[in-house]
C-alpha cells in the first residue's frame, strides 16, 4: 500500500509501512527543508522554554529522523548537536543539476 506526499517541490511515493508520525515529519521536511529537529519540535508546538525541555524534544524528534534516514526518505547531517534534515530527492535534483551544467 502506498500514499502519496504532494508539496510544491515534487510528488514522493512512501511506503505506508511509515506511521502517522514519521509521515507527518516527512511532509514537514519536504515542505521545510533543510530542517532541525528543533524546529521541528516547534512546529508540533512542543514545550521547548527550557535546557531540559529542548534536550528531550530533540531527542524525540531526532530519533524520527533517524528512522526517515534509514529508510532512505531523507539525508543529514550534523551541525554541532543538531541534526539537519533534507530529502533525499534534493540531492537528486542536485546531481541532475550538476549533470546539466558539465560538472
Amino acid at each position: 500500500m502506498f500514499f502519496m506526499v504532494e508539496s510544491g517541490m515534487t510528488e514522493l511515493s512512501v511506503d505506508a509501512t511509515l506511521s502517522a508520525r514519521e509521515r507527518d515529519i516527512l511532509e514537514l521536511i519536504i515542505e521545510n527543508w533543510p530542517i532541525s529537529s528543533l524546529e521541528i519540535a516547534e512546529h508540533f508546538r512542543e514545550d521547548i522554554s527550557s535546557r531540559e525541555q529542548r534536550k528531550k524534544a530533540s531527542t524525540k524528534y531526532s530519533y524520527y529522523l533517524k528512522k526517515l534516514v534509514d529508510k532512505r526518505l531523507v539525508l543529514s547531517k550534523r551541525s554541532g548537536n543538531s541534526l539537519i534534515v533534507w530529502p533525499l530527492v534534493v540531492e537528486k535534483y542536485r546531481t541532475i543539476h550538476n549533470i546539466l551544467q558539465g560538472r
